[in-house]
């Protein structure tokens, strides 16, 4: 995303679409922060907290004056006087079930001074346990105790002034003591009506479960150095698990080290600072001016079980603007799948307009879909007055492989949006001429000064949840360079089509195509390069082949094994077979540096492993306790979206991605050139098979040998050009 083009809303359905890839990259680096993007105000900054996709959290036991702006979302930072000083902490560490993240907001910053530093918590985990050992085992082993005095009413001079009906979020002192022994605290109520509580005993040494590493977590030398006001003495504010006092010489030499290695910058107004409270502390410093820095506070990423989670009324441009009008070509299963997500969109993001499909019945059946929708579509038998619309704004192509040219050909004239199922056709010169026929348009018309639609390939696996997750996890980088990328799918064959057209590659493209090419974009996608060779080995073994039709018997192999090689060294393999299981069931693997991301459908799981030991292991295979221990994480599917159609809910998203993109609120996320790349390497492999032979891409020469027949032999190739045509030593086929 260009900041200087950026809005709040563009940040915000950027952070809808990518919140589990900003929430890996603050466990990389601690905290993001987000400048440049025009944040103002509570709304703009609650819509960009709802969009992290974390769970709500309340805000029960703090001890900061706060005033909520936005309910149960965003309030005030630390609105202690500005000639305190705030020590490090992590938010809420003396609360049984702290926050998992922290947001600032700066509205306004200060004119001097009034950073929000930061500091990683394994850092000085390190350097306490390295200085101070023992202590160090004491404080892990008895965990520490809080002891904080409550006002009745806040008392906004104290940075630890929040009265303990604001705290508990009581009215009576009935319901905050419900309050505290839900939390296991024990308190004491004074003659002046203040509140005197003590913790349980928390730990202040913990490990992070994500990255193995311990932590400083804790509100220890926050409460030591910073609790005093006219209630509370700091030194008296924290004790050992068992009631005896802390060593107050560590506490202070770990303030005086996090005073040193802090990290702190300026704040401008409309900045957004993400911090993972598990692995950072964060503090204030003193300031001059009218600061204002608003805070909110997250749980642990949201799982969704059951409907859709609600997009915030004021969380995207989508809403803000008027539904896309879209038209669909082709009421078949995808066509219908379409129309089902679009419905569940919302009407104030995209209605389907118009149905165009020449089959009377998968007219009708499109229109049952519709449900109460129905009455504002008009339904056509042929596309010419449909994609000519005014009142359509946007085309999903949904009909045959092969009939994708020709639509493609009226369509891109028209300047409307458009989203074509994959493959984008079946030859890769088709494709290219799609390619020619968009940049021709544009050309002519931003030369008119007009604005053009956007074109975006249909590539549903993209964004099916464990695959996404998958995606999300190698481009934080954690992991470092993806090697080895591995896909299989094993399923049933082929469904039956109007007029059985995906039996035969001259409709198709090939099977390799048709389905390979969902497969062979992920391999692009994940891998982050170009191919440039594919070598395949497959037939046509059981699926149709004791069936006839006036065109010949099916053509279409059913099982194949293909490996593709990369411009950047990566290396990919595809094991696909149409008859293996009576339910898809696709493996998709990442291996990296550092470790191997693996997602798994239909148990929608993702399993992680970061190795241990990584370049050396001498030897002996690494022992029980020196292996990594492997991290699964569910991922369920909506029912709601698992109902709607058969890619687990990667329609919808594909669907939002490309309403978004129309819209202007993102880029277009799979272009054009990304369907063509997917149809070579797809038509590539069927080339291997046919020629039995390694198909080399775009102009790359053949530098390798095989084995064959115990001697070493140069390997006869076949070149596939993207520009035209596959280029065999002294010979020109045509793909």
């Amino acid at each position: 995303m260009d900041p200087q083009n950026a809005t709040a809303a563009s940040l915000v359905s950027w952070c809808q679409r990518n919140h589990g890839k900003l929430r890996n990259q603050a466990m990389c680096s601690g905290a993001v922060l987000l400048r440049g993007f025009n944040v103002s105000g509570s709304e703009d900054f609650a819509a960009v907290t709802r969009a992290l996709g974390c769970e709500d959290y309340d805000y029960i036991g703090g001890a900061a004056p706060r005033t909520e702006l936005v309910p149960g979302v965003v309030f005030t930072a630390n609105e202690a006087p500005p000639n305190s000083i705030i020590p490090f902490h992590h938010e809420l560490a003396q609360a049984p079930n702290p926050p998992q993240y922290i947001l600032f907001h700066c509205e306004r910053p200060a004119t001097t001074g009034g950073a929000t530093p930061i500091i990683p918590s394994a850092e000085v985990a390190s350097f306490f346990e390295r200085t101070f050992p023992e202590f160090a085992r004491k404080i892990e082993t008895l965990g520490v105790r809080y002891v904080r005095v409550m006002p009745q009413i806040t008392d906004t001079s104290s940075a630890q002034g929040r009265s303990w009906k604001e705290t508990y979020n009581a009215t009576t002192k009935e319901e905050a003591e419900a309050a505290m022994r839900s939390q296991g605290t024990s308190f004491e109520w004074l003659p002046n009506g203040d509140c005197r509580t003590i913790t349980v005993a928390l730990p202040a040494l913990r490990v992070d479960s994500r990255t193995g590493r311990k932590i400083f977590f804790n509100s220890v030398v926050a409460a030591f150095t910073g609790w005093n006001d006219s209630r509370n003495v700091g030194e008296k504010a924290v004790l050992l698990g068992d009631g005896s006092p802390v060593d107050a010489n560590a506490l202070r030499a770990v303030a005086e080290f996090m005073h040193q290695h802090r990290v702190a910058f300026p704040w401008q107004a409309g900045d957004v600072l993400l911090i993972d409270n598990n692995l950072v502390m964060h503090s204030r410093d003193r300031f001059e001016g009218s600061r204002r820095v608003l805070a909110a506070l997250r749980g642990p990423p949201l799982i969704i079980t059951g409907n859709i989670q609600e997009m915030p009324p004021t969380a995207t441009a989508l809403a803000a603007q008027a539904p896309l009008r879209i038209c669909i070509l082709g009421a078949g299963a995808m066509g219908k799948e379409h129309i089902c997500n679009i419905r569940l969109l919302g009407e104030n993001v995209a209605v389907v307009v118009a149905v165009v499909d020449p089959n009377k019945l998968a007219r009708a059946e499109a229109m049952q879909a519709l449900g109460t929708d129905a009455d504002r579509c008009v339904v056509y038998a042929d596309d010419l007055d449909a994609i000519s619309c005014d009142s359509v704004d946007a085309l999903v192509i949904c009909t045959p492989n092969y009939t994708h040219i020709d639509i493609l050909r009226r369509c891109i004239g028209t300047n409307k949006h458009i989203l074509c199922e994959k493959p984008l056709c079946t030859t890769v010169a088709d494709c290219e001429e799609v390619e020619r026929l968009l940049e021709e348009r544009d050309v002519r018309l931003r030369a008119q000064g007009r604005n053009v639609g956007i074109f975006m390939t249909g590539m549903e696996y993209r964004w099916m949840p464990p695959i996404a997750q998958l995606i999300q996890e190698v481009e934080s980088g954690k992991y470092g360079k993806v090697h080895h990328v591995s896909i299989r799918e094993h399923r049933h064959p082929f469904l039956v089509k109007v007029n059985n057209w995906n039996r035969f590659n001259r409709y198709t493209g090939g099977m390799l195509v048709e389905k390979g090419c969902h497969f062979f974009d992920l391999m692009r996608l994940v891998v982050g390069s170009d191919p440039v060779s594919v070598y395949a080995s497959g037939e046509h073994a059981l699926n149709h082949k004791f069936e006839v039709y006036d065109e010949g018997s099916p053509d279409m192999i059913d099982h194949a094994f293909a490996v593709v090689q990369f411009a950047n060294g990566a290396r990919a393999s595809l094991d696909i077979c149409m008859f293996a299981e009576d339910e898809q069931a696709e493996y998709v693997t990442a291996v990296c540096e550092l470790g191997k991301i693996e997602a798994r459908s239909p148990e929608s799981t993702v399993r992680v492993v970061q190795r241990r030991s990584v370049h050396w292991l001498g030897r002996k295979p690494p022992g029980p306790e020196e292996r990594a221990v492997p991290e699964v994480h569910d991922v369920p599917v909506p029912s709601v979206l698992a109902n709607a159609g058969q890619h687990e809910g990667a329609t919808f998203f594909e669907l939002r991605a490309f309403v978004e993109a129309a819209k202007g609120c993102q880029p277009v996320p799979v272009s054009a050139h990304d369907g063509t790349m997917a149809v070579a390497m797809g038509k590539a492999a069927q080339e291997s098979i046919r020629l039995g032979e390694v198909v080399w891409l775009n102009g790359h020469e053949n530098t390798t040998s095989l084995q064959q027949g115990g001697g070493v032999q140069r390997q006869s190739t076949r070149e596939l050009s993207t520009a035209s045509s596959v280029a065999a030593r002294g010979s020109q086929s045509r793909l």
